[in-house]
């Protein structure tokens, strides 16, 4: 059983995150540079709201985050925040979602720069099945940001790991300019799930 009170935890505590999620996506962002002033963020899965306190920080006051989950997220009070409070797999939660990616009146390049997921299943502790439920998650989320990126946008999801990601890779490979996967720090030893980095979003594939 892992230590819930570890190092992340307790720094998260300290520095005012809602989770110790908050620093996979900053290791994320900052090593490779993915999350830029003024980008436009969609942050599915997002409760408690870890990674949408870093994508807003990142972003500035020029950039937006909306954020998406069927749970609540509290005392995220940004003006440039936005949050839809619903189930992903519903079609109304769906619609939102893409009135948010329509392109605005003062741009010429509508959508978003990044969409995060961070969705996870219900886990059971049989391998398998968590990892098939996992997959399942990332194929909506992939699906969620074929809808609404950018063209060049980066896409960043976790998974619990298997044997299919190989083929949920190659997947995003015929989309995508890069992919690839990376196991950040904060990750717990205990756990398999892993994080895939999609750049270069190619919108007419």
């Amino acid at each position: 059983m892992y230590n819930r009170k570890d190092s992340y935890y307790k720094k998260a505590k300290k520095e005012g995150y809602k989770s110790r999620a908050a620093y996979k996506l900053l290791e994320l962002s900052q090593k490779n540079q993915l999350i830029k002033k003024g980008h436009r963020v969609l942050d599915l899965g997002a409760a408690p709201g870890g990674w949408s306190q870093v994508a807003l920080n990142l972003v500035g006051a020029n950039g937006l985050v909306l954020a998406v989950d069927y749970a609540a997220i509290e005392g995220i009070n940004a003006p440039n925040f936005v949050f839809i409070h619903g189930d992903m797999t519903a079609p109304d939660t769906i619609a939102a979602i893409l009135a948010h990616a329509e392109k605005p009146a003062e741009s010429t390049n509508g959508g978003f720069d990044v969409v995060l997921s961070d969705m996870a299943p219900k886990t059971t502790g049989i391998k398998l099945k968590d990892h098939a439920d996992s997959i399942e998650l990332a194929q909506l989320a992939a699906k969620t940001a074929a809808s609404t990126l950018k063209a060049g946008g980066t896409f960043i999801v976790k998974l619990f790991d298997g044997e299919d990601r190989v083929q949920y890779v190659k997947d995003l490979q015929a989309q995508y300019k890069s992919v690839r996967t990376i196991r950040p720090d904060a990750t717990r030893k205990s756990s398999y799930e892993m994080y895939v980095i999609a750049t270069g979003f190619n919108s007419n594939s």
